[in-house]
């Protein structure tokens, strides 16, 4: 006797299950073709169908495409190494002024200039085709740009600040001779005061001179200690204002190469937003070069 079930609806298993691995096999093995073709194109088709679909070919399918890339996600150190020859030829050309230091497998650092201390500016993401700009030095260069418009610079603030403390730091050092004789005075004053014989009713106001000279004279003695440091600290902030200015400068040589590779940092902004479409596409026109070659 059959003991199977009639109209057993897990019948087509073995037969589903068979089809679905030869669709995973089929995908792994034209990922495999495609690398050890150099066909970086069809390889970042195969990690985002979808992506590609809409960003390269400009289509909008009705369902999405099955997305078979988790069954190689432990690759990616490996695939983000081997995408990187063409992808940074590439960048070398449309972003001239960054330089790139593959720190991991896989992995680059971003630094923005080979000029004396460039800024290291992020990350470059081969995978995604994207810069991951450090927030803090990407806010700085759009602040640059920005100010400029006005007139002003990064650091102005801080410059004039510092200038400010300097120039009343200078005063005090300048002002040690009139200092010295107000103390002289003061000193006289309070032998004086204190060589009084006042009559009963005037001691209060004999006492309270005294201390108001007394206050006056320990007023100068602190600004006296701190003329004693004023020109150490002077130093100190010119050194200060020395690198801010340094600092500009970069902000200047950065903003200078954008807008000659870019024109303007709007277009710098709108050609990062579109680097994935913009890079895919000219590996399609290399290979259909190629093709009628």
């Amino acid at each position: 006797m059959d003991n199977k079930i009639e109209n057993d609806p897990f019948s087509q298993n073995d037969s589903i299950l068979a089809s679905a691995l030869s669709e995973k096999v089929k995908y792994l093995s034209d990922l495999n073709d495609s690398i050890k073709n150099g066909n970086d194109l069809k390889v970042y088709e195969l990690m985002d169908p979808n992506r590609f679909a809409t960003e390269v070919k400009g289509e909008q399918p009705d369902q999405p495409e099955t997305n078979f890339f988790g069954l190689a996600t432990d690759l990616k150190a490996q695939l983000s190494h081997h995408l990187s020859d063409k992808l940074i030829d590439y960048l070398g050309t449309t972003y001239p002024f960054f330089y790139y230091h593959e720190y991991d497998l896989g992995k680059f650092n971003i630094y923005f200039g080979n000029w004396w201390d460039h800024r290291m500016f992020g990350e470059l993401d081969t995978i995604n085709v994207r810069f991951n700009f450090a927030e803090d030095e990407y806010n700085t260069l759009a602040k640059s740009f920005e100010l400029e418009a006005q007139n002003k610079r990064v650091n102005d603030d801080q410059m004039r600040e510092l200038g400010q403390k300097n120039e009343k730091l200078t005063q005090l050092i300048e002002d040690q001779t009139k200092r010295d004789q107000r103390k002289e005075e003061i000193r006289k004053q309070i032998k004086e005061n204190e060589e009084k014989s006042p009559m009963p009713w005037e001691a209060g106001k004999v006492k309270e001179e005294h201390q108001q000279l007394q206050n006056a004279l320990l007023e100068l003695t602190n600004i006296d200690e701190q003329a004693s440091g004023a020109r150490s600290e002077i130093k100190k902030n010119e050194n200060q204002i020395l690198a801010l200015s340094k600092e500009e400068t970069i902000y200047n040589l950065e903003k200078q190469n954008i807008r000659a590779s870019f024109g303007s940092f709007e277009a710098f902004i709108e050609n990062n937003n579109n680097l994935y479409a913009k890079y895919l596409q000219s590996l399609s026109k290399e290979s259909q070069v190629t093709d009628g070659e």
